[in-house]
Formats: C-alpha cells, structure tokens, sequence
C-alpha cells in the first residue's frame, strides 16, 4: 500500500472580514492624508491673507504719506511693503514702483539724501525677499547701480580720496554686487542631511524596540538598527559638513 505524498499547503484567500478592515483601514489613512493637506492649505492660505494685509496696509501709509508731502516717509512705508511678499500681490509692484520713482525724481532734484533712502529700500526689499531666485532682480542690479553713482559723486574733503569718481563707482558697485548669502548647493545639503539625521534616528529607535516573538518585552537590541543608525551618523555628519560651507 503507498502512501500518498502530502499536498502543499494551498494559501488561504483573505475573509471577507480581512478585506473589509484593510479598507477601513485604507480609507482612514486617506481621510487622515485628505485632513493633513487641507491643514496645510489652510495654514498657507492664513499667512498669505497675513501678508497681502499688511503690505496693503503698508501701501495706504505710503499714499498717505505722498498726500502730506512727506516723501521720505512715504518710501519708508513703501519699502515695508516690498517686504512683505506674496508671489503676485498688487501691492509689491506698487511698492517698487513707487520707491523707483521717488528716487529717480529726488535724484533728478538734487536731494542725495532722499534719493539713497528709496534706492536702499528697493536693494533691501529685493535681497529681503530673495530665496532660491531673487523675485526682482532687475529692480536690484538698478538699484546697485544708482547708489554706486550717487555715492561716487559725493563730494569728498580733499586729501581723503584721489580715485577718479568713476573708479569709486566701479568699487561700490562690485562692493554692492557681492553675494554673501548662503550658496544654495550646501543649503539644499543641509535639509537632506536633517533629512537623513532625523529620519535615520527615527527608523532606528524603531527597529531596536521592535519585539520579536522570541525576545522578552522591552528588549533594545541595537544590532538590528545598524543600517539606520549609520544613514543618522552621515546625516549628521554632512549637516556639520553643510552647515560650516554654506
């Protein structure tokens, strides 16, 4: 008599209770997701209404200002307002234009003082305002320029100086056209490498109090989280890396 091989173990289909709790499950995590994003946008939108408000509020002093006849005061409000960006906000041109105008009319009048003021305020604004690109960049290298030129045609008591004013304007305006702001390749380097740090740390305090069925509870088994403990170590170390280039 033979005896009859025993049959594979055929996999079991999932219940129909399986199923139903996996789409709970499912549906839950895109509610939470749906949620998460629709807090995020809302928080956006808060700070952008924040932003176009006051830059708003800011242009209203500045007309305010122009109608008394305060000028100064007006390019002051007005560069408040610059500052206050928001990608395609009325208010920010305004701003701009107005401190361009102010200059260009002070300067055309002789008053070097108020002249500086506006060109000064559109520089700020513009390097205020810069992230990854600079957003008016054209309103920048103008401004560079012209209080280059006006600094270079300041006069100066004798003896103190005795370059030609348009070498002083030549070394102004390569002073004004340094960049010291932070070089974008090691700034994008240090939010990977917080990236890796934190998120190397997070998986591997995971991982070595995960509790296999063979371990007693509330072991901490380090071996088991080497490879992220390592992704941490080189977060860490190309953060320090970053943080000292940028």
């Amino acid at each position: 008599m033979t005896r009859e091989a025993p049959s594979a173990a055929q996999p079991s289909s999932p219940t129909p209770e399986v199923m139903t709790k996996e789409r709970a499950r499912r549906i839950t995590m895109a509610g939470r997701a749906l949620a998460t994003i629709a807090l995020v946008g809302l928080f956006l939108g808060a700070v952008t209404a924040r932003v176009i408000w006051a830059g708003e509020a800011e242009i209203a002093s500045s007309t305010a200002a122009l109608r008394r006849g305060d000028a100064a005061d007006a390019a002051v409000h007005a560069r408040r307002a610059a500052g206050f960006y928001a990608p395609g906000a009325p208010h920010v041109r305004v701003a701009y234009e107005r401190l361009i105008v102010i200059a260009t009319a002070a300067e055309g009048l002789g008053d070097r003082d108020l002249a500086l003021l506006a060109w000064r305020g559109v520089r700020t604004a513009a390097l205020e305002t810069r992230s990854v690109y600079v957003p008016h960049e054209a309103d920048l290298d103008r401004a560079n320029k012209a209080i280059a030129r006006i600094e270079a045609a300041a006069p100066r008591p004798p003896g103190t100086r005795t370059d030609s004013p348009q070498r002083i304007e030549q070394n102004l305006l390569a002073s004004l056209l340094r960049d010291e702001s932070p070089r974008l390749p090691w700034v994008l380097a240090l939010l990977v490498a917080f990236g890796l740090w934190v998120g190397g740390a997070v998986v591997a305090v995971r991982r070595a109090t995960t509790q296999a069925p063979d371990e007693p509870a509330g072991g901490f088994v380090v071996g088991r989280a080497k490879v992220p403990l390592l992704v941490t170590f080189a977060g860490i170390l190309l953060w320090v890396l970053a943080f000292w280039q940028a």
